[in-house]
C-alpha cells in the first residue's frame, strides 16, 4: 500500500523533472531570440544613423514590437519553470514524508504553542517532530493558523461531519492539491504582510475632496486651451507657461502626499496576479462536500470573482510602479497621472477593499483542509473516525501513533466504553507507557479536526482532552515541577466537577514527590475521577495502585507493557496486555551503561 503512494509521487517527480526540461529548452531558445532581435534593431539603428537613411528606423519597428512579445511570452516561460521546480519539491517533500525524513521541514508552528494549554505541548502538536510538522503544506500565514485552529480549539459534531466531507472529497484530487501549494509557495504572505493589507484597506480614501479634485483636472484642459490659442497668437507664451510651471509645482506637491500612501503598493503587482493565480485555482473547481462550496462562494460574487477583482487592483499596482520611471513624472505633470490611480485605487478599495482579507481566510481554510487531505491521500488504510454525540467514551482497534514510521509502528486495541472508565497502565521504563497516552491523545485531536486516523477503526464523543506528561520547573515564577504538576491535575479535576466531557492523560503521576505522599495522592485523584463522568488513562511505577481495581466499584482496570532482556539487549513488544506488569528494568538498565549497582 505505502509502496503504491511513494510509486505515485516517484511518477510525479520524474514527470515533472521531464517537462521541466523541455521548458528549459525553450528557456534557452528565447534567450538566443531576445538577443538576436536586440542585436537586429542596434544594427539597423547604427546602419541607417550612418548612412544617414532615415527610413531604416521604420524598419526597426516591427522588431520593437517583436522582442516585447517575446519579453511578455518569455515571461510566462520562466513563470513556469517556476511552477514545475515547486511540484517537483512538493513531490520529493511527500517521498520524505513516506520514509519518515519529514523531521527536517522547516515549519514547525512554534509561534502558535500556547502556554497552559490542555494538551498541545504534551502530544507534541507543535515544534520539532510535532504533528504540524508532519502534515503542514500551507504557505500562506492563513492557512498556517487555520491548521494550527484544527488542531488546538473546540469544534463542534456539525464542524467535524463537514470537514470530514471536505477532507475526503479533496483526498483523491493530487494534482489540484499539489498545485495549490505550488501556487501559494509562490505567493508566501506572511503575518506582516496581512498587516499591511488590513492596515492598508482601513486607510480613508486619499481623494477625501473629490470637489478639488475635479477642479485640479480642469487645469490640464485650461492649460491646454491656452496652448492652442498661444499657437494662434491669440494669448501670449506667458500664459501658458504660467499654467504649466502651476502643473509642475502642483505635480511636485503632490509627491511629497502621494509617495508616503502608495510606497507598499508600488511593488506589489507581481504579487497581487500571484494571488489572483491562487484565487481562480479555487474559483474554477467543482466542488461538491457542503463547506469546500460554501467557502468557493465567497470568492465569486453575482457580478464578478476575487481573482478579477484582485487583477484590477494588480493592474493599479503595476500603474503605481510607472512612478519609478522619469518619464512618468514627465507625463504625470502634465495630466495628473496619479490623480487618476488614486481615484482607481480608492474605488477599488471602497468596493472590495473588507472582503480582501476575507479572500485571505478562504485561501487559508482551503490550505488546511488540504493538508489534512494529505494525510488520507498517503493513508488509505487509514479510517475516518465515527465521532457522536453521547457519554464519555472511546473505543479504537489497531491504533498507532501517526508520527511514528509504519515499519516500527506497533498498534493496540484500546477502549474505554463508559463514563468513569480508568485504565491504569504498569510497565517498565521505556515499554510504551508514555506513547500510549500520546497515541490515543493525538489521534483524537486528529479526529476533532476532521482528519483520518491511524486506526483501523475508531469511535469517541466529542470530548476535551486534558493531559498531564511533560512537567517542567519555573525559576522565573518559583514553581517546581511537583507543583508545576499538581496545577496540571487540579485543571483536569475542576474541569471534571464542572460536567464536562473529558478525557484525561496522566503520565507516571506526582513523580516529583516521595513514594508514600505520591501513591496516597494518586489513589485519591484516581477514586475521584473515576465518579465523574469523564475517562482516562494514568501510567505508573507505583504497582500499589493496581490493588483499585479490585477495590472500586467503578471501572477502573489494570493494564501493562513487558519487557525481556536476550543477551543483555532490552527488547520491547509494545503490546498492550492486561492486568499488572510482573517485571522492572531499572537496575539492569543501569548495568547496560555502565553503572555499577
Amino acid at each position: 500500500m505505502k509502496s503504491d503512494i511513494e510509486e505515485i509521487y516517484q511518477r510525479g517527480k520524474e514527470r515533472y523533472n521531464h517537462e521541466l526540461a523541455r521548458i528549459r529548452k525553450k528557456d534557452n531558445s528565447f534567450v538566443l531570440y531576445r538577443s538576436l532581435t536586440v542585436l537586429t534593431i542596434v544594427g539597423l539603428g547604427t546602419y541607417g544613423y550612418l548612412k544617414d537613411l532615415l527610413y531604416f528606423y521604420y524598419y526597426v519597428i516591427p522588431f520593437i514590437f517583436m522582442f516585447v512579445v517575446l519579453v511578455q511570452k518569455h515571461k510566462k516561460i520562466r513563470k513556469k519553470i517556476l511552477n514545475l521546480e515547486h511540484l517537483i519539491q512538493i513531490n520529493s517533500w511527500a517521498l520524505a514524508r513516506l520514509s519518515g525524513q519529514w523531521t527536517s521541514f522547516s515549519s514547525q508552528g512554534q509561534s502558535f504553542m500556547v502556554p497552559e494549554h490542555p494538551y498541545s505541548e504534551d502530544l507534541n502538536i507543535f515544534g520539532q517532530a510535532s504533528l504540524f510538522q508532519y502534515i503542514n503544506a500551507a504557505n500562506l500565514v492563513t492557512g498556517e493558523q487555520a491548521l494550527a485552529k484544527l488542531l488546538l480549539e473546540k469544534t463542534s459534531y456539525e464542524e467535524i461531519n463537514s470537514r470530514q466531507r471536505a477532507i475526503q472529497e479533496l483526498a483523491p484530487l493530487l494534482s489540484w492539491r499539489q498545485q495549490l501549494q505550488a501556487l501559494g509557495m509562490i505567493t508566501q504572505y506572511q503575518k506582516s504582510d496581512l498587516a499591511k493589507f488590513w492596515d492598508w484597506v482601513q486607510q480613508k480614501p486619499l481623494l477625501a475632496n473629490k470637489k478639488y479634485i475635479y477642479l485640479l483636472w480642469l487645469l490640464p484642459l485650461t492649460t491646454l486651451i491656452f496652448l492652442i490659442l498661444m499657437s494662434n497668437r491669440i494669448v501670449s507664451t506667458s500664459v501658458p507657461l504660467a499654467f504649466l510651471i502651476l502643473q509642475v509645482l502642483l505635480a511636485i506637491v503632490g509627491q511629497v502626499f502621494i509617495a508616503k500612501s502608495l510606497q507598499d503598493t508600488e511593488k506589489a503587482s507581481e504579487e497581487l496576479e500571484r494571488l489572483s493565480l491562487l484565487l481562480r485555482h479555487i474559483e474554477e473547481e467543482n466542488f461538491q462536500a457542503p463547506l469546500l462550496v460554501k467557502l468557493q462562494k465567497n470568492l465569486i460574487q453575482i457580478d464578478q470573482r476575487a481573482s478579477q477583482q484582485v487583477k484590477a487592483l494588480a493592474k493599479i499596482a503595476a500603474i503605481i510602479n510607472l512612478r519609478n520611471s522619469v518619464v512618468y513624472h514627465f507625463i504625470n505633470a502634465l495630466i495628473f497621472c496619479d490623480l487618476y490611480t488614486i481615484r482607481a485605487m480608492d474605488q477599488w478599495k471602497s468596493e472590495y477593499g473588507e472582503s480582501l482579507i476575507q479572500w485571505f481566510q478562504v485561501i487559508g481554510q482551503f490550505e488546511a483542509l488540504s493538508s489534512l487531505a494529505t494525510l488520507a491521500h498517503d493513508n488509505p488504510h487509514w479510517v475516518f473516525p465515527n465521532v457522536f454525540e453521547g457519554e464519555p467514551s472511546f473505543s479504537a482497534t489497531e491504533l498507532g501513533h501517526p508520527l511514528i514510521n509504519e515499519a516500527s509502528r506497533v498498534a493496540n486495541n484500546v477502549s474505554l466504553p463508559h463514563p468513569g472508565t480508568i485504565h491504569i497502565i504498569t510497565g517498565s521504563n521505556m515499554s510504551g507507557k508514555s506513547t500510549l497516552l500520546r497515541t490515543v491523545g493525538i489521534n483524537l485531536v486528529l479526529a476533532y479536526s476532521g482528519a483520518p486516523v491511524c486506526a483501523s477503526g475508531m469511535s469517541c464523543c466529542l470530548m476535551e482532552i486534558y493531559t498531564s506528561m511533560r512537567i517542567h520547573d519555573n525559576l522565573e515564577q518559583n514553581i517546581s515541577s511537583f507543583y508545576a504538576e499538581l496545577k496540571r491535575i487540579k485543571m483536569v479535576i475542576e474541569a471534571a466537577q464542572q460536567g464536562k466531557p473529558i478525557i484525561f492523560l496522566l503520565d507516571e503521576i506526582f513523580r516529583g514527590t516521595n513514594s508514600r505522599d505520591r501513591i496516597a495522592g494518586a489513589r485519591t485523584i484516581i477514586k475521584n475521577l473515576a465518579e465523574q463522568s469523564v475517562i482516562g488513562f494514568v501510567t505508573t511505577h507505583d504497582l500499589e495502585l493496581s490493588t483499585l481495581e479490585s477495590e472500586s466499584l467503578q471501572h477502573i482496570r489494570n493494564y501493562h507493557f513487558t519487557d525481556n532482556i536476550v543477551d543483555n539487549e532490552m527488547i520491547f513488544d509494545y503490546h498492550l496486555k492486561k492486568g499488572v506488569s510482573q517485571t522492572t528494568n531499572a537496575i539492569a538498565l543501569m548495568k547496560m551503561v555502565g553503572i555499577k549497582v
